[in-house]
């Protein structure tokens, strides 16, 4: 996004990383920072004896600073040289309402984006928050961590970063709209909001069920088995064997013929319920293996695997050296290195050091003075856009469905039997609510359990992922239905997928045939581990990327292994990135004339999220630890339990000031004794105040104990499951919880949308019925005639019902 001009006030990790995928793609970023510099320089990890911030020096690379307060007039004047104002608010929605004023006053054609906890409206508007209480009030951390223990953040601030993620994508939507009518708005994202729409089914199995989603340590919880981490005999690797291709290859590759005769395991779900017999069996053939090579035998049958590394290895990584993904920094030392990039955009650049404070105050106002003039802006109504998505699974749908939520064309292409086979409904009988379903009936997630005459139409989970969009059901293996997809790409402005690159290249939607096809068509590719590289053809899910970037490593109980995330959060972390890749590209494309190619690797957009880790590993030499739901920055901090069968609460101290907040709420004598202690001191005395908090807490209803503590301005949350989310009082006032009439299903509840935009509407319309709009799509689009499709349909090519 060359040109394009934004203004980063004292950022958040959210708001830092929202303008680091600015400059990524071409923009200019000024950080007006306080005269005792911006919250982000005092944020860990810590390199160079402590002196520097990772954080920092990752976030704020290539940017420029700028030292003023908020009453200098010139202050003003940044703002009217912005396209885009990025400022962060915890506890003080009003404040940044004001600065919304000021900003369209000086201004009126900026967008403003503010990112914050809970959003700037509803009851939790003025609560406060932290990384902890950001992944608790998202759903992510109940369902994170051991059955029998408490739950477990994430290993770093990724959910922090997501919330940036999300509302890059909201703030460009908003620019397309400024650039068209000059007129901007406010771009409102709060992390809870956000961060519960990282989940793949967690909420609708609520919606749908009434089934209070669990921890399950390393399995990939109720769905399917094998999805986990298992040791070999020199350290740990991920399988992910959820199709019916990679179970059977896992069991000819260890030979566990007793399991492949065993029809009942062609089901997925009861290979969950199986999970300990299933894991008897790989566990005996790991453990004389090494990690190398049982990753080399399984990915070479046909086994999605990888290795599970930590950072120091993931920055020796073979892929992201063929790659060029990092960037070296040897200012910070002569091994610092960190990502380059999210995903390679065209218009994109190289980024420098994060800039002493103050350092472009000179530069910036002799640009100011000089008055120079804007860059050109396209003049596209996002709403004229076509998209056409060939998505499995997650990561590819997600991104579609941001694009369809923001209102573009997005037609849908998948196979008729796309949506999998039947399984025997009989089982469904005797369900109950709040129960999982039979493992027959389980992985759709139909609504009341039941799939009912037309279930390919049924899938909560489908219908969740792919809102917003039409959809046509093709066979394009046949000459006649590749034929039909060769004139829709001649007939769209972007072609989005998530095939594997030979996948993509089989079916006729990589870069090279597309641009024959269609010059003007963007491409945006969203494989594993991107389209070149020695491992470009490996098989790979969400949780075979999630070991291979050091992410499980890094998560885990202070003085236990590694522990999965519960959801497989590589997948949303490219949604979220693919959608702003497919943005920023239409924006390249408006103001250049050409039509980029995106490969983007989705190995690559997670490890962006952890680029400070990664720095200080490469400084250090050392991977950062474990620390379960402890900060290096807060004291205390931690996950107590309240009253209640596994209820608990997130609560974060972050200053002096809330920590005499703390021992005044709890009035415990013992607690008073160090109420004079500094936050060494207090990390000193951790046991006696976990203890003190945790008689505390154990006594209360943890949403009584985070008014209590919110009541004095300490980041408090309860540790919500995903019934909390769908009834909480904050997601319900903002909206999130959206319902529509869904074709063979009637009125549900899903999961909506989590971006809040002034003046522009999002409309969410219901999933496509399988095949749905089939006459649609072909007569409006391509110019058939009604005959013509209906022959297409009797012959197959066409669908509108699995052909079994």
């Amino acid at each position: 996004m060359r040109g394009v001009r934004v203004l980063e006030i004292d950022s958040s990790i959210a708001s830092g990383y929202c303008a680091k995928l600015f400059a990524c793609a071409g923009a200019q970023v000024i950080c007006l920072e306080p005269s005792g510099g911006a919250a982000l320089r005092r944020t860990g990890p810590w390199i160079g004896a402590g002196e520097r911030s990772a954080m920092w020096e990752y976030l704020a690379a290539g940017k420029r600073s700028i030292a003023l307060e908020p009453e200098d007039e010139r202050v003003d004047a940044l703002l009217g040289w912005a396209d885009v104002v990025l400022s962060s608010a915890n506890g003080n929605a009003d404040a940044a309402l004001e600065l919304h004023d000021r900003i369209a006053a000086a201004n009126p054609a900026a967008v403003h984006t503010v990112v914050s906890g809970y959003g700037l409206t509803g009851p939790y508007r003025d609560w406060r928050r932290s990384e902890l209480t950001d992944w608790a009030a998202g759903g992510h951390m109940f369902i994170t961590g051991e059955p029998d223990r408490e739950p477990l953040q994430g290993g770093g601030p990724w959910a922090s970063y997501m919330t940036g993620a999300t509302a890059a994508l909201g703030t460009v939507a908003a620019l397309f709209d400024s650039s068209r009518d000059g007129r901007g708005q406010l771009v409102d994202v709060g992390a809870m909001e956000a961060v519960a729409g990282l989940h793949q089914w967690t909420i609708t199995m609520y919606t749908h069920l009434g089934y209070v989603k669990q921890r399950w340590g390393n399995r990939f919880g109720e769905w399917t088995h094998p999805i986990a981490l298992y040791q070999c005999k020199d350290g740990w690797v991920s399988i992910v064997a959820p199709s019916p291709q990679a179970w059977e290859a896992l069991c000819v590759t260890m030979e566990l013929w007793d399991l492949l005769a065993d029809t009942s395991l062609e089901i997925v779900g009861e290979r969950f319920d199986r999970a300990e017999e299933i894991d008897s069996q790989i566990n005996a053939w790991l453990a004389d293996r090494t990690v190398a090579d049982a990753v080399r035998v399984l990915q070479t049958s046909g086994v999605p695997a990888s290795p599970l590394l930590d950072m120091t290895e993931v920055l020796a990584d073979e892929q992201l050296e063929f790659r060029r993904f990092w960037t070296e920094a040897p200012w910070l030392g002569p091994a610092a290195r960190m990502p380059a990039r999210a995903v390679a955009l065209a218009g994109g650049t190289t980024l420098g050091p994060a800039p002493d404070l103050g350092q472009h105050e000179s530069e910036i106002m002799a640009e100011l003075s000089a008055g120079v003039p804007p860059a050109p802006r396209p003049s596209l109504d996002l709403r004229d856009a076509r998209v056409l998505e060939l998505g499995l699974a997650w990561a590819g749908p997600l991104a579609g469905r941001f694009l369809g939520d923001l209102g573009l064309d997005v037609i849908k292409v998948e196979h008729p039997l796309s949506r999998g086979l039947p399984g025997d409904h009989s089982k469904a009988a005797g369900w109950r609510w709040g129960t999982l379903p039979h493992p027959q009936v389980r992985s759709p997630i139909y609504p009341d359990g039941q799939p009912g005459e037309r279930w390919w139409n049924r899938s909560g989970m489908f219908n969740k992922m792919n809102r917003s969009k039409r959809g046509i059901a093709l066979d394009a293996k046949t000459d006649t239905g590749a034929g039909i997809l060769t004139e829709l790409i001649r007939h769209t402005d972007l072609v989005l997928s998530n095939f594997s690159p030979r996948g993509a290249k089989s079916l006729g939607i990589d870069a090279a045939q597309v641009a024959e096809l269609n010059p003007a068509a963007i491409t945006i590719a969203m494989s594993g581990y991107g389209a070149t590289g020695p491992l470009a053809g490996n098989l790979s899910y969400g949780p075979v990327l999630q070991a291979h970037s050091g992410f499980d490593e890094a998560t885990g109980y202070d003085e236990t292994g590694p522990v999965r995330l519960g959801v497989a959060f590589p997948d949303a972390v490219a949604g979220v990135h693919g959608a702003f890749a497919a943005l920023t590209s239409l924006w390249e494309r408006e103001v250049t004339g050409a039509a980029p190619h995106v490969d983007m690797s989705q190995f690559e957009a997670l490890l962006s999220i952890g680029g400070d880790m990664l720095l200080a590993a490469s400084v250090t030499g050392v991977s950062p630890p474990r620390h379960g739901n402890r900060s290096d920055d807060c004291w205390p901090q931690g996950v107590y339990r309240c009253l209640g069968d596994d209820r608990w609460i997130a609560v974060t101290v972050a200053s002096d000031r809330e920590w005499t907040g703390l021992v005044d709420v709890l009035a415990d004598p013992v607690l008073a004794q160090v109420k004079d202690a500094t936050r060494d001191e207090r990390r000193d005395q951790s046991g006696l105040i976990d203890d003190c908090l945790s008689r505390w807490t154990g006594g209360r209803e943890a949403s009584e104990a985070a008014r209590e503590l919110q009541a004095v301005g300490i980041a408090a949350i309860p540790v919500l499951t995903n019934g909390d989310i769908v009834a909480n009082e904050q997601i319900r006032a903002r909206g999130y919880i959206a319902s529509w009439d869904q074709p063979d299903v009637g009125v549900r509840e899903f999961p909506g949308f989590p971006i809040h935009f002034s003046r522009r509407s999002v409309t969410m319309t219901p999933a496509p019925a399988l095949g749905g709009q089939n006459f649609e799509v072909l007569s409006k689009v391509l110019g058939y005639p009604t005959e013509e499709i209906e022959k297409l349909m009797a012959m197959g090519v066409l669908a509108d019902k699995p052909p079994l």
